[in-house]
């Protein structure tokens, strides 16, 4: 008796896999550019681009991991041609949006400031730690690094946040549950 495997309808295996990780790779993405809109462009095209992978993923592929890397990269690269731009000292302003700075309280714009001090890296490690759940080794397979230096990006960041935003902050992480189930 043979058995045969059942052929995913490419639709259905997108429309799955977009339910099931376009949150976690949207917050990956905003956490390293910090704006809503750039980070819904970006995961729209990281999501894009797995389409355009069908069937060309190596077998066993987490494309949820291969979602999370590639959307950081794209963030990380915004972020790299933003810092240029300004460099350049070109005429980039961000536009203001009386909606969203209504909605911005002040314990927000303190959060805010205090992920600018990292790097986009370190934000996108904070990211998928805190709001993909996701263990070092996990991580470290997203942002093509070893898992010690991911363990140690984690920490200093999240030193660097708890001294910006003292020890009451958004951050105050129980250092016991630092490693959680995944790491």
């Amino acid at each position: 008796m043979a058995v045969r495997l059942a052929r995913v309808d490419p639709q259905d295996w997108f429309d799955g896999l977009y339910s099931a990780t376009y949150r976690a790779v949207m917050g990956c993405a905003y956490f390293v550019v910090l704006d809503r809109d750039v980070a819904a462009e970006i995961t729209h095209d990281a999501f894009l681009r797995l389409s355009e992978h069908y069937g060309r993923l190596p077998a066993g592929s987490d494309e949820k991991a291969w979602l999370i890397r590639v959307a950081t990269k794209l963030a990380i690269s915004h972020r790299r041609s933003q810092g240029a731009a300004y460099r350049r000292h070109a005429d980039y302003l961000e536009p203001a949006d009386p909606g969203l700075q209504a909605l911005n309280n002040l314990e927000l714009v303190r959060v805010r400031r205090a992920l600018l001090m990292l790097e986009p890296r370190d934000r996108a490690v904070m990211s998928l730690r805190f709001d993909g759940g996701l263990g070092f080794g996990e991580i470290g397979s997203i942002v093509g690094e070893p898992e010690n230096t991911v363990k140690t990006r984690f920490h200093r960041s999240l030193e660097t946040l708890r001294r910006e935003l003292g020890d009451a902050g958004a951050f105050g992480v129980d250092s016991s549950a630092d490693e959680g189930p995944n790491g």
